[in-house]
This record gives C-alpha cells, structure tokens and sequence, in this order.
C-alpha cells in the first residue's frame, strides 16, 4: 500500500462509523440552569402528551364527520385506533399527586370524587372502542353517531373536571 494513498478499506470504516453513530442512544444533556422535573411534573406533562395525541387524532375524525374534511375511511380508522389506545391509557395518567407540581387543566376535584372521574373514563373508553368498531364500517353515517358519542362523553367529563378556559 502506498503511504499517501488512502486504502480501499477506509471509505467502508467511515460508512461503518457513520451507520454506528446514527444507530447510538441520543445524549441528552442537562443544564445546570434546569432542575430536573419533580414527579407529579414528569406526570403531569406526560398526561398533556396523551390528550395532546387523542386531539390530533380525534379532531380529524371530528372534522370529517361535520363534512369539514373529506370522509377517509382509512384515516378514520387509523385515527380511531389511536383514539381508543390513548383513552385506555388515560385513567393511569391521574395518579395521586399528579393535582400539583406544575400547571395542569385538571381540577382537584378527580382526586376527591375518584369513582366519578374513573366511571367517567371508563365511558371514554367504552365510546373510544365503539368510535372503531364504527370506524371499520366504512359507513359515514355510524362513524358520525360514533364520533358525536365520543364527543358528548368528552364534554361531560372536561365540563366537571377541567379548567373552564377564561
């Protein structure tokens, strides 16, 4: 091999290297301005990503069942899915103390009327599941009642436990 030529091998190390790079962990680096967040942050910021998800995926479901968005039965699918998921994991994401430790919508009244909220989740769920069983219809028509279900079951439950918006 001649010394100032780059050997054949050294383009495949450098792939190899990149490949190794971009498959690693990411690093996530803390400032020493930033104090970790508490618990009840860590949730209550984790239960704003959960209805932040359900939105975005609701909406559009929403939208299409007032005519606002093209009827995609496909997407309406997908999108319920997503929904249901969301709404099964949303009870956990109450815990006790999760009321304080950073700004949060959720009245303290879950926390003191806990088999009301938890029955009131348990009908978001139930009206998630028929969201997609209407969804997989294919039919406008029974994604509509579903959706305006899901809907009023969302009204219900943010009318009695959440920040009325000012």
């Amino acid at each position: 091999m001649h010394p100032n030529r780059p050997s054949r091998s050294r383009p495949l190390l450098l792939t190899l290297l990149g490949l190794a790079a971009a498959a690693a962990p990411p690093v996530c680096v803390v400032t020493a301005h930033e104090p970790a967040a508490s618990p009840a942050e860590q949730q209550i910021r984790y239960r704003m990503a959960l209805y932040t998800v359900m939105a975005g995926n609701a909406g559009p479901i929403f939208a299409m069942s007032d005519g606002k968005l093209p009827y995609d039965a496909a997407a309406a699918v997908k999108r319920a899915e997503r929904v249901s998921f969301i709404a099964g994991i949303l009870p956990e994401a109450f815990p006790v103390g999760s009321n304080v430790g950073a700004d949060t919508e959720a009245l303290p009244d879950i926390w003191k009327n806990r088999a009301d909220f938890d029955r009131l989740m348990k009908n978001l769920g139930d009206k998630a599941a028929a969201l997609v069983t209407a969804a997989r219809t294919n039919d406008l028509k029974q994604l509509q009642a579903a959706s305006g279900a899901l809907a009023k079951t969302c009204k219900a439950c943010h009318d009695k436990y959440r920040k009325k918006e000012h």
